[in-house]
């Protein structure tokens, strides 16, 4: 399933926006599940073949590539995570709301309603973070799955080595 949102020439309500927004967290939250598996599955892979000896000296040198790939993935993955928890704990900040660290994505109830041009800068801010967060999230998903085959590579290479 692909979302994608375009604002046309009408007004879009603030729960469509709100809508849209949450659609494309939760897919941000598949896309690293998805990366998270496949790096898992790498990790564990290099580990194990590690622990069973030392590849040969052709493998060895394909290891830092493995890496590199491996923590590109990794990065992305961090990197929608944290720009999303650190978009939130701006609007709430912005908005008035308390924010608890531990859980900054749960909504907390305001004293005062916010003005409709306030609530609306701030969804579109919401959104904004949301593509952004869903774009680094399939990122993620696009580096893990090349590290996976980079680790067939490597594992094809430790085998013809002799290792």
């Amino acid at each position: 399933m692909i979302t994608a949102f375009r604002p046309g020439p009408d007004r879009e309500r603030p729960e469509e926006l709100l809508g849209h927004a949450c659609a494309l967290v939760r897919l941000c939250g598949r896309d690293a599940a998805i990366a998270a598996v496949f790096l898992s599955l790498v990790l564990v892979g290099t580990v194990s073949r590690l622990a069973a000896g030392l590849p040969g000296v052709v493998a060895l040198a394909l290891l830092p590539v493995l890496g590199g790939a491996f923590a590109i993935s990794a990065g992305y993955a961090v990197r929608s995570r944290r720009t999303l928890v650190a978009v939130l704990g701006e609007v709430r900040g912005r908005t008035g709301a308390p924010v608890d660290p531990s859980a900054p994505w749960t909504p907390f109830g305001a004293a005062t309603a916010l003005d409709a041009r306030v609530r609306d800068t701030e969804l579109r801010r919401l959104l904004a973070a949301a593509h952004r967060c869903g774009e680094l999230s399939w990122l993620a998903v696009a580096w893990s799955a090349a590290t996976a085959v980079l680790f067939l590579f490597w594992w094809l290479a430790t085998a013809m080595t002799g290792g």
